[in-house]
């Protein structure tokens, strides 16, 4: 008998099983959520993969179907919401909502998140990305996951967006950039 496996490189240890089972980006080796792969901007079959926008027509049948953002499986008691701190304060969200589990993954993971001085692209580069109606586009001093049992969903369709409404957190774990530039977790409550 043998003892658990190692990892395969470049996947975290503590990474989800649905999420390191995603395919992967070619270049950074990210696991590739389902709501970041898009139809081919020029017409073909062929799907292309863009981190800087969240597919809405995915995202949306995600969050009916009350499954997970980042790995798609099925989310069970807990789903979590990853957002700025007023986000957390208004309970409204433009990104969906993912297993607790992912969604800090995500922290780690994704460099917009994970690095204070990592910027999105400009928005003239082809694949930038659309910004929500309301967003500014400046990055956070720090995020909030938030854990709650229930959530709404709104369609915008004048903006062509989907915002996520949770029910009040039942627990909110706080993160900050330290002065390394890392994210890590706000000691009064993660």
């Amino acid at each position: 008998m043998t003892g658990p496996s190692a990892p395969p490189p470049g996947i975290p240890a503590d990474m989800p099983e649905a999420l390191a089972a995603r395919p992967r980006d070619a270049r950074r080796g990210l696991p590739i959520p389902p709501v970041n792969v898009h139809p081919d901007p020029h017409g073909s079959r062929k799907a292309h993969v863009d981190f800087t926008t969240i597919n809405t027509s995915i995202s949306t049948q995600l969050a009916a179907g009350r499954r997970c953002s980042l790995c798609g499986e099925s989310m069970e008691y807990w789903v979590a919401f990853l957002g700025t701190p007023r986000a957390a304060e208004l309970l409204r969200y433009t990104d969906p909502p993912g297993h607790p589990e992912c969604l800090r993954a995500a922290l780690t993971l994704c460099p917009h998140i994970a690095l204070a001085r990592h910027r999105r692209a400009r928005a003239d580069r082809p694949s930038a990305g659309t910004m929500p109606p309301g967003a500014h586009g400046n990055k956070p001093d720090g995020w909030t996951l938030g854990i709650t049992r229930t959530y709404r969903s709104m369609i915008l369709p004048a903006h062509g967006f989907t915002v996520y409404l949770p029910a009040p957190f039942r627990t909110v774990h706080a993160y900050v950039y330290g002065p390394d530039g890392r994210l890590s977790a706000h000691p009064a409550t993660g």
